[in-house]
């Protein structure tokens, strides 16, 4: 069944809940991980945010016209959205929370546990120096892994000013993880 009959008048109800539960298992944990680190690793605020993401979906499907490839960007900007209605209600930072992992590699150490757990703190840290278009350009790229082509058209910009913007911010967030002590400590 492909996405696009989700949003067609002429697909059976059943048909839709089933078309758009496949689609929500295809795409939700992309959506919680661009949303858990656009909110500084606050997992109350994530899984509330995703989870409403997806009910305004399927409240506002009919409404969605495009390729089943410009859905997820469509999903993509209304978790975007909430989180901004949610920053502007809040009037200040949201509290900051420990980002949890609840999944361990059995064949990690609890060193290397504790080391990764501690780099993602200060990356997510690191991610709130960086403007919000910035930043919106390093979620799309390294937490859901977008090619710079489909960043620059989801954004509507030229793909060589990703590239530049994306090579800067990471200077800049390489920059201020070495002013803070941050030190890669993985084996190389």
């Amino acid at each position: 069944m492909r996405f696009l009959e989700l949003f067609s008048a002429r697909t059976h109800p059943l048909e839709e809940s089933e078309t758009f539960a496949q689609f929500y298992e295809n795409t939700h944990q992309n959506i919680f991980r661009y949303v858990m680190a656009s909110c500084e690793g606050n997992v109350t605020l994530a899984e509330d945010v995703t989870t409403e993401t997806y009910l305004r979906a399927w409240k506002n499907r009919r409404s969605f016209s495009g390729t089943s490839d410009a859905a997820f960007g469509w999903v993509l900007t209304i978790s975007r959205r909430l989180l901004i209605d949610k920053f502007r209600a809040s009037s200040s930072r949201p509290p900051e929370n420990e980002l949890v992992d609840d999944i361990e590699d059995q064949n990690q150490n609890t060193e290397t546990i504790l080391l990764n757990h501690e780099l993602s703190e200060h990356l997510i840290e690191a991610l709130q120096i960086l403007p919000e278009n910035k930043r919106e350009m390093i979620l799309l790229r390294y937490v859901l892994g977008w090619r710079v082509n489909q960043i620059a058209d989801y954004l509507s910009m030229p793909e060589n000013t990703i590239s530049v913007s994306l090579r800067r911010s990471l200077k800049q967030l390489q920059k201020y993880l070495i002013m803070q002590g941050v030190r890669d400590e993985r084996p190389e």
